[in-house]
C-alpha cells in the first residue's frame, strides 16, 4: 500500500487550484476538505474513506472522480461508498 504521505500528495494535487485538505484519522480513515482558494470556503467535505481502497492510481483516480462529479452537482458533504460503486 502507498504511504500517507504519497497518497495525500497525489489526492491534494489532483484538485489544485482548489485547496484540498486530507485528514487522517485515528482509525487509519481518511478526511477530504475541498475548499475554494479565495475565501477558504469548504465546497465539499468527504468522510470515512478507508486508505485500503486507496492502494493503486486507479483507485485513487476513481475517489477523485467521484468527488468532482460531486463537487459540479452542488453536494457540499460526502460520505464513503465502496469504490467499485461510483453511483
Amino acid at each position: 500500500m502507498m504511504s500517507i504521505l504519497e497518497q495525500r500528495q497525489i489526492i491534494e494535487s489532483a484538485f489544485l487550484p482548489l485547496n484540498c485538505r486530507c485528514t487522517i484519522e485515528a482509525d487509519d480513515s481518511m478526511t477530504l476538505e475541498i475548499r475554494a482558494p479565495r475565501n477558504d470556503q469548504v465546497l465539499l467535505r468527504a468522510a470515512g474513506i478507508q486508505r485500503g481502497e486507496l492502494s493503486s492510481s486507479r483507485a485513487i483516480s476513481q475517489l477523485v472522480l467521484r468527488l468532482r462529479q460531486q463537487l459540479t452537482s452542488g453536494e457540499t458533504e460526502s460520505r464513503a461508498r465502496p469504490m467499485g460503486s461510483l453511483a
